[in-house]
């Protein structure tokens, strides 16, 4: 093994190890900025690791009547996620897994990661729980579909499916391809979608007529719990990073050289307080839609995927 290839193995371990340690840090940075939005009080920036701590040193209290799937899904769903955590980059173009999991495998390990909670809350024989599983599969059926149209209109325009060459072509050739445009606004819907934020779901409430993805873990505690708070925070990380990668790569570090790995980190961190920001103005601002109003937004998703990839196919690819 040469030097190169050493360095290059080191940043990648590393990149993923900062995803998942830097996870809650980026939750507790949008509970601040959206309670600042809002002329609130915010708690400290470290307080979802606080939770983390408190819930991991708490014993669990399990239903008599579940089975061994209920206590394995949290483990499974947090080590997806932490799988795809190597895959997204943070200052280099392209993560350590990112030759092997091209952008089906990332939408296929996301669908496993769901379906594994949902047995599990189907597994409770709690009726709550059940109908949060079952919001939660009718949610899925509209988004999966977007986003692999989204996926597929960059596979188009780049002429590959893993995510380093994606990000790598769009770094030479610049970002200004008219079929990302209505990409990127179906990509928004989905990265609000999947991870319960405002207009689709208020992760903050536990009232049962709004509930999706709360409902699903309504059974859970300790230490399950824990694992699975981390692991709705590494899922909005890898989406917000997914993002970048796949509209936004310019900064990202094509090069082994520290300036430009210094260069790629420096520019993430500012991404993503952006789009941070933009976040909490934009759930300060809406208000929840109705259960049965969340397919006319998918719909409008699914239309702009669509178009994008029309609109790729008129004007030709970038490579």
């Amino acid at each position: 093994m040469t030097d190169n290839t050493l360095y290059a193995n080191i940043l990648f371990t590393l990149q993923g190890l900062m995803v998942i340690a830097c996870a809650p840090l980026l939750l507790g940075c949008l509970r601040m900025l959206k309670s600042w939005s809002q002329n609130r009080s915010s708690a400290s920036l470290f307080q979802p690791y606080f939770i983390f701590f408190k819930l991991l040193i708490k014993t669990p209290i399990v239903a008599h009547d579940t089975s061994w799937l209920f206590r394995f899904a949290p483990y499974f769903y947090v080590a997806c996620l932490a799988a795809l955590a190597f895959v997204v980059p943070i200052f280099l173009y392209r993560g350590g897994l990112a030759t092997y999991f091209d952008v089906i495998v990332i939408v296929g390990i996301f669908a496993l990661a769901r379906i594994i909670m949902l047995l599990a809350a189907m597994d409770v024989g709690n009726a709550f729980a059940s109908l949060g599983a079952r919001r939660e599969l009718f949610i899925a059926c509209l988004v999966e579909p977007v986003l692999l149209l989204v996926l597929l209109n960059l596979g188009l325009i780049t002429h590959d499916l893993t995510l380093g060459h994606i990000s790598y072509v769009l770094i030479q050739n610049g970002i200004l391809h008219p079929g990302l445009a209505f990409s990127l606004c179906a990509f928004v819907c989905v990265l609000l979608a999947e991870n319960g934020r405002f207009p689709f779901d208020n992760s903050s409430t536990h009232l049962e007529l709004t509930m999706i993805h709360e409902a699903m873990v309504l059974e859970y505690s300790g230490r399950y719990l824990a694992l699975i708070e981390w692991g709705n925070a590494l899922k909005l990380t890898v989406f917000l990073l997914l993002f970048i990668t796949l509209f936004f790569p310019c900064g990202l570090a094509v090069q082994l050289s520290w300036h430009a790995v210094l260069l790629g980190l420096v520019s993430t961190v500012a991404k993503l307080l952006g789009l941070l920001i933009l976040l909490a103005a934009a759930e300060s601002l809406q208000a929840k839609v109705r259960l049965f109003r969340v397919p006319e937004y998918l719909g409008v998703a699914l239309f702009l995927a669509l178009l994008g990839i029309i609109l790729t196919q008129l004007t030709g690819v970038m490579a």
